[in-house]
């Protein structure tokens, strides 16, 4: 090139460079300045609804149910025997469902973990507090790029959790295993209800894991995952044996089976289902220690006990006759276990096709706690106290599943509609960024093919027409009220 050709080319080297600079100080500069506020409005109206719920409860706690809420993480619709599973024996989880509801169609709040956390503590879809994604800890790459794009890492102070709302009403509120819903205040579990805390905040994966108990550090990094479940189970079982007369809630979200697997010596090479086996009999045995605490304490006839999961089974795991894994819209990756027990329900010993979510679980537990729900926000779920008390069957309604926040399918009875959206294959882990097609719309016929393999729009359009109507109308009603403010 000629000597002004050369001259053009070195400026506009140098403008790129600058551009590029200046690109990477802004960034440095959001991430620097970073800080996720909280809706004082709402704060103060959440306030008032919480001293209200003490001024109600005031002389009658002792009437009121306790609450065993146990979360596996990652396990999937076909790893119980009671979900019929070959491999790996469940004898409690199966006595549990024989003596008390066995879900067909529970749905978790999301195919992965903070969100769906967030929609079972709070019984509103995750899309609504902002915590849509996966919470990664501070100073991680992915942390910086969460802070970065402006979004939340913690659970909204503003938004209400089962445990404060528990915690108001006179209980004794423990959690015991993995939070993953913030890791600084006022989002740790002592600041949202719970008494005492042990566990972790994050996935067993996420960083480096150091086990805390309430807000200090107690071991590690490293720790010894072999023996969470073990030590888990001791802490649970100690609470509930050193309860006093009040009503109590345990919230016991396990850090197993998520990978990396870990199993205590007592159960290792001990499953026909390999080490993944081995870890679920041990969350087995658990729930069995703990329900076993409960009857010696004489509080089984006052006493909700729920078991679920918080998604679908990740690279391990059995999701049935399904299709899809963690991360997925299709079934495997949001249908899960869903086990209630009751005390004298009349529904004991049934097995419930109708779909529910667990967003259902927040306001099921305040209903038979005899307590209101917050009147200045949208509760997604439904109270399933009718079924548990008296045996009512429950009304039909959509299920909608999100991805990343956006609402990608819905279901109506027998039939399931998805969007035209990215579809992965291969390792489900590669997911948004690995190997994918844009597919759909589809129209599968959940009775029939719940492997959903087989798109029948074209036979059934009309219904085709409705659920994509309604999954535009949700989509819509988000948009114009994301937060579900009343």
């Amino acid at each position: 090139p000629s000597v002004k050709g050369r001259g053009a080319l070195r400026a506009a080297s140098m403008l790129l460079a600058a551009l590029l600079l200046l690109g990477v100080l802004w960034a440095v500069a959001r991430v620097a300045v970073y800080q996720q506020t909280d809706d004082r409005e709402r704060l103060e109206r959440k306030r008032e609804y919480l001293a209200e719920i003490a001024e109600l409860v005031e002389g009658r706690q002792a009437a009121a149910p306790n609450v065993v809420l146990i979360l596996f993480d990652d396990l999937g619709y076909g790893d119980l025997g009671t979900y019929g599973s070959r491999s790996i024996r469940t004898p409690s989880l199966d006595r549990l469902a024989r003596e008390g509801l066995r879900f067909r169609n529970a749905y978790a709040p999301a195919p992965y973990c903070s969100a769906s956390r967030a929609g079972i503590l709070t019984g509103r879809h995750a899309v609504r507090s902002g915590l849509d994604h996966v919470l990664q800890p501070a100073g991680s790459w992915p942390d910086l790029l969460l802070r970065l794009g402006g979004r939340n890492r913690r659970l909204p102070a503003e938004e209400i959790t089962l445990a404060e709302v528990l915690s108001a009403a006179g209980y004794a509120t423990a959690m015991v295993g993995k939070w993953h819903l913030g890791d600084e205040s006022p989002s740790l579990p002592n600041d949202r209800g719970f008494d005492s805390f042990w566990g972790l905040l994050f996935s067993n994966d996420q960083g480096r894991p150091r086990v805390r108990a309430d807000r200090e550090v107690i071991e590690g990094p490293p720790i010894d995952q072999s023996t969470l479940t073990r030590r888990y189970t001791e802490r649970a079982v100690e609470f509930i044996e050193g309860r006093d007369d009040r009503p109590f809630f345990l919230y016991m979200p396990h850090t197993f089976p998520h990978v990396p697997l870990h199993a205590s010596a007592a159960f290792a090479g001990r499953s026909p289902g390999g080490l993944y086996g081995d870890v679920v009999e041990e969350l087995d045995a658990s729930v069995g220690a703990v329900l076993a605490a409960v009857e010696r304490r004489g509080l089984a006839e006052r006493t909700l006990v729920i078991a679920t999961s918080d998604n679908g089974p990740w690279f391990q795991g059995s999701r049935g006759p399904l299709r899809g894994r963690k991360l997925d819209v299709f079934e495997g990756g949001m249908r899960v276990p869903l086990l209630i027990s009751w005390p004298d329900s009349p529904a004991a010993g049934r097995t419930i096709d109708e779909p529910v979510p667990a967003l259902d679980l927040f306001p099921t537990i305040l209903d038979l706690a005899g307590l209101p729900l917050p009147a200045d926000r949208v509760i997604d779920g439904t109270s399933l106290a009718g079924l548990l008390v008296d045996g009512e069957g429950l009304a039909p309604r959509p299920i909608v599943y999100h991805q990343l926040g956006v609402p990608r399918a819905v279901r109506s009875g027998r039939f399931k509609y998805h969007d035209r959206h990215a579809v992965s294959f291969g390792n489900p882990m590669n997911w948004p960024w690995g190997p994918q097609r844009y597919c759909g719309p589809w129209l599968f016929d959940l009775e029939l093919d719940a492997a959903e393999s087989y798109d029948v729009s074209g036979r059934h359009p009309a219904e085709t027409e409705r659920l994509a109507r309604r999954l535009a109308d949700w989509r819509a009603a988000l948009e114009a009220n994301p937060r579900g403010w009343l």
